[in-house]
Parts: C-alpha cells; structure tokens; sequence
C-alpha cells in the first residue's frame, strides 16, 4: 500500500493523466478526445446519456488546478454551445470529506454541474481493490500481493455467505426464503490489532429496517434484529471487532410462487437502492469510529432467489426475466470510510446496484441513481427521510 501510494503522489504528468483517463474508465464513464501531456488535461465524458467533462492535475494547490480547469471548461462548452452536467476532476493529492463537499458546491454555484472529485484515496482503493493491472500497466508496481488480499477477502464473504444460506453462525434466527446480503470489509481487517470492544461499536444499521432493532453486545460483535411481523427475525446486522460488517434480511422480497424483490419503496419497506444506501452508510461511519480510515471493499448479494423477479413500478417497462442466480454478487466496490453524506455513499455503489439490476433484466442499470445522485422520489426509510 505505501509503494502504491508513494507512486501516485511523486506520478508525473504525463503518467498520472494516462492513469486517470483509465481510472475514469474503470468507475463506468464513457470517453472521447483525450489529450494528454500538454498541461491541459482533459477528456469529453458521459455517464449514461449525460455529457461531461474530465480534467487531472498533479498540482500541489489541487483546488486551484480545479479552478482552473473549469474555467477552461466553462469556456470550451461556449464555444461549442455545449451544455454539460457533470465535471470531473482527478487529483493525486489527498482530499477531506469537507473539502470535497465545500468544492462540490462551489462548482454547482458558480457553473451548475454535478462535480466528481476523485483524489488519490480513491485512486489507491480502485488499484489496490478491483484493477491492480492499471498499477502494473501505468506505475510498473506490481500488486500480486494486493491480487490475493482481494481473493482472501472475497473467501471470507463466501464463507459468510455458506453461514447465510445454512442459517448458521448469527444467521440462525433469520427466517428462511430469498435474502439480500451486504458485506462491507475494512482495507485493515487482517491486522492483528484489536480495535474496540464489542461494547464500543455503534449500533449496525439493519439492511432495510422499518422499526429500531433489537441489539446485543456479545464479546466479539455487536449484532441487531430486525423482527418481522409475526414475531420471526427477517433480518440482522452486525459489525464484528476486526471491522467486518454483514446485514443480511428477507425484507425486501414479497413472498409468493413467484417472489419479488422490491426496487421502489412500499408502505413496509424501503426498496432495493435506498436500502442498501443507508445501510452501507451506517457501516462506514460506524467503521470510521472504530478508528479505521482509507477504504472498504462492499458486496451485494443475493441469496435463493432463482425464481425472484425485481419489481419496479414503471409505466411501460417490461416485466423483467426470473432472476436464475440461486446466489449472486456483485463486483467489489471501493468505498470511503467516514461519516457521509447519501450522495457520497450513492456515488460508490452505483456501478454494484447497477450490476444488479441489469443481473435482473433491466439493461441500463438502476433508474434511481445517476453520476451519484439520487434521481427518484424521496423515500422514507425506517421512519427517516432519504436521500
């Protein structure tokens, strides 16, 4: 991790902006005219159907790069007549919460776009995670060792899967039936380090939970039930001492010969999206409190479901195809760690609720989420209102 790390700060020009433009391809955007090389960096972008553009800048001063970026960009949507909705901006320099928040509404201020800032924790996660092979290819770092801490984290989601599916371990109470299951998995799991009693771990947020849950405190996790209508337990969460958070529920299918997973929210239930949004939030701020920081690699799975379909309420769409997965995750996201904001969170998960949605039938992804943002109805989820 301090090789990757040191490389993409002391990265020059040149390769850093051949190291973004990639980068940028990895989180899903489509892309046209690079220029790399010349100091003036930048890419025409779309995410779905919406046009943007991309600029990189290895300047110590990181805002006033991005300043000066916009301006030009500002001026070449001008002359173009041009209308564009997203700015992306990629920094090898290290950026708080606050400040990409203050620089968000800045850019939507003072030009009317949706600003992605992407800063070198973002960078290290998307390499160290899911694309080690753009680390080889553009900073001749080698991450073989980065390779299988990836698999050694995608055994220990499948061994929480088997427990899941069995009804073992701290999935014996959860009622049988399809579920959905969320992992999220500090970057500093393995350390042989204790980080907090199990009595100093906030309370795990439920995986779509309409009530408070009913919460234990045992040596080594803290766990919470989310209990059904009828008395049995249709979900848990719970956030072990080493940093692993798993929630998994039945919730959010409706039962039947045909059982439905619900994409929109119903009048007991949070959908699909918005579920999983607030629940991942959860974790990471309750991972941030256990002292861990950087990253976390998310999953979303899908368990017992073959013969589910995802029900959305949509004038004119299709009824989408069985789902013919008895169990499905998606790619690993990399997501901060920190108390965030939805959008932040939203803005991480898009590419995996995308994938599950198109796992479903739905070609184009999720409706509800667009470059990070929330594009449906507010919802309410557990009495809270979302986004």
């Amino acid at each position: 991790m301090k090789e990757l790390e040191y490389a993409i700060e002391a990265a020059d020009e040149g390769t850093f902006e051949n190291l973004a433009a990639a980068f940028i391809r990895s989180r899903g955007y489509r892309t046209k005219e690079f220029r790399a090389g010349t100091g003036e960096w930048s890419a025409r972008i779309w995410m779905r159907d919406r046009p943007g553009v991309a600029c990189a800048s290895v300047a110590t001063d990181w805002r006033e790069a991005m300043r000066a970026s916009a301006r030009k960009v500002k001026r070449l949507e001008r002359e173009r007549g041009d209308e564009y909705g997203l700015f992306v901006f990629v920094t090898n320099r290290d950026v708080t919460g606050l400040q990409e928040f203050d620089a968000e509404d800045e850019i939507a201020r003072e030009y009317g776009w949706r600003l992605r800032l992407y800063h070198r924790q973002d960078l290290i996660g998307e390499l160290y995670n899911t694309a080690p092979g753009l680390a080889k290819h553009h900073l001749d770092i080698n991450l073989g060792f980065d390779t299988h801490h990836l698999a050694t984290l995608e055994e220990l989601r499948d061994e929480r899967l088997d427990a899941i599916e069995a009804r073992t371990d701290e999935a014996t109470e959860l009622e049988a039936g399809p579920a959905v299951a969320v992992h999220v998995v500090p970057n500093g799991i393995f350390s042989t380090e204790r980080r907090r009693a199990s009595s100093g771990i906030a309370d795990p947020a439920v995986l779509g939970a309409t009530d408070a849950p009913a919460v234990d405190a045992r040596e080594t996790l803290r766990i919470a039930y989310d209990r059904g209508g009828e008395g049995e337990y249709c979900g848990y969460a719970l956030i072990r001492t080493d940093g692993l958070y798993e929630s998994a529920t039945t919730r959010l299918f409706e039962a039947g010969d045909e059982p439905l997973l619900r994409a929109s929210a119903g009048a007991d239930t949070a959908g699909l999206d918005a579920a999983i949004t607030v629940a991942v939030r959860g974790a990471l701020s309750a991972l941030s409190g256990m002292g861990f920081a950087a990253t976390a690699s998310v999953w979303i799975s899908v368990l017992g479901a073959t013969d589910a379909r995802l029900a959305y309420d949509e004038d004119g769409l299709e009824p989408a195809p069985s789902f013919g997965f008895d169990r499905y995750s998606t790619r690993v996201t990399t997501a901060s760690i920190a108390p965030r904001e939805h959008a932040d969170v939203l803005g991480d998960l898009e590419p995996a609720l995308s994938e599950l949605w198109r796992a479903f039938g739905h070609p184009d992804g999720t409706p509800n989420v667009e470059d990070g943002e929330w594009r449906a109805d507010p919802v309410s989820v557990g009495g809270v209102a979302f986004p």
